[in-house]
């Protein structure tokens, strides 16, 4: 990854330099010595899982899809409670947060990205949160945030509630259990430190590591494994393609656990309005992406003729699959729209089939002039 310099990058903020660094090495000291003079206990590694999933879903379905995105609505007690909860996660209340991250959107991969990946890993992964944003106080792109009561309060007392939070339950779980020092390591210290890193590797390893299937216009990239570390988040290619669904993995196999509680608050009363993309849509855009690479395939003049032919199938597939989608536009009846799935299965069928077959391709050993004697 190249670096980049940024001229408007703004002074260090030595308070965040401080606690970004010494919290992980905190951690990776206080935990083995921890470990080895009193033990590990069952309820403090609950503990720590526990408000690790509830502040870890405060980001993502609090900070990023309900008021970043607005993706669905809900009651004011709920919006509340993301709010409390994502800003225990410790990254700044839900007015600063989303207004970064709705400029990480409009302006990716430019010098106005707060964490543009072309700046090198770590710049994206945490080093933009050691200097103020050139931007300042300016958070004129979320107007419609700074408008609700709930997070015009978070703001204004966003550390005390944050610190309250990230000390305090910790120190009454202790007292309960007669663990205070246990508590406050584990569900404290280590879980913030974990929260941090994995949402921060969505800003950074998923614009680095990964597939675009949806989008090559910037660096972001599905990556599945990520998914499992952020509730959801790993399928940031899908995301940045289409920011305002409130799922990122779209498939019933896809690890998505805040699309699975959105889905569920929906069921019971509190969500709605749940935003998604159609799922002919979602297929039109991989095809459209899709046939890109195709044609760059048929133009390699090395390309064996059982690709070629693969790539001659998909593009007559798809041009029949977009001639039926017109048709269907326009008429709606029942049996266009069956002709329609047909169509669409067949070209999902081809296009499977040439992508296995361009791993295959790509995965051969190329033979040099000695070989061939």
């Amino acid at each position: 990854m190249s670096q980049a310099t940024n001229p408007n990058q703004g002074r260090p903020i030595w308070l965040h330099i401080f606690f970004l660094t010494l919290t992980p090495l905190a951690s990776v000291i206080l935990v083995p010595w921890w470990v080895m003079t009193y033990g590990v206990t069952r309820e403090e590694i609950i503990a720590m899982m526990v408000l690790w999933i509830i502040t870890g879903m405060g980001v993502t379905v609090g900070y990023h899809r309900l008021f970043s995105h607005a993706s669905f609505r809900t009651p004011a007690p709920l919006r509340f409670l993301a709010a409390l909860f994502g800003g225990a996660a410790w990254q700044g209340s839900a007015i600063r947060w989303c207004s970064g991250h709705r400029h990480h959107h409009s302006k990716v991969d430019t010098d106005e990205d707060p964490y543009n990946v072309k700046r090198g890993f770590w710049w994206s992964h945490m080093g933009w949160v050691m200097f103020e944003n050139p931007r300042g106080e300016v958070f004129d792109n979320v107007p419609d945030l700074k408008r609700d009561p709930i997070l015009a309060f978070q703001h204004r007392w966003y550390m005390l509630l944050s610190v309250g939070f990230n000390v305090g339950v910790p120190v009454l779980l202790g007292l309960w259990l007669n663990d205070v020092g246990g508590m406050l390591l584990f569900a404290g210290l280590v879980r913030v430190v974990l929260v941090h890193h994995f949402t921060f590797l969505i800003n950074s390893l998923a614009h680095i590591v990964g597939k675009q299937p949806w989008s090559d216009a910037n660096t972001s990239k599905d990556n599945w494994f990520l998914s499992f570390l952020t509730f959801g988040e790993g399928y940031h290619n899908y995301h940045h393609a289409f920011a305002g669904d409130y799922r990122n993995g779209t498939k019933y196999y896809n690890v998505d656990p805040s699309k699975w509680l959105i889905w569920s608050l929906s069921k019971i009363g509190l969500a709605s309005d749940l935003r998604r993309v159609g799922a002919d849509v979602i297929l039109r855009r991989r095809f459209e992406e899709s046939l890109g690479r195709v044609q760059n395939y048929q133009e390699k003049k090395e390309t064996p003729i059982e690709l070629q032919t693969l790539c001659d199938d998909f593009i007559l597939a798809w041009t029949e699959f977009k001639d039926e989608w017109a048709t269907v536009l326009r008429t709606s009846s029942k049996a266009q729209k069956k002709a329609l799935k047909a169509s669409r299965r067949r070209v999902t069928g081809i296009l499977k089939e040439w992508e296995l077959a361009v791993q295959e391709f790509t995965s051969r050993p190329k033979l040099s002039y000695g070989d061939a004697s």
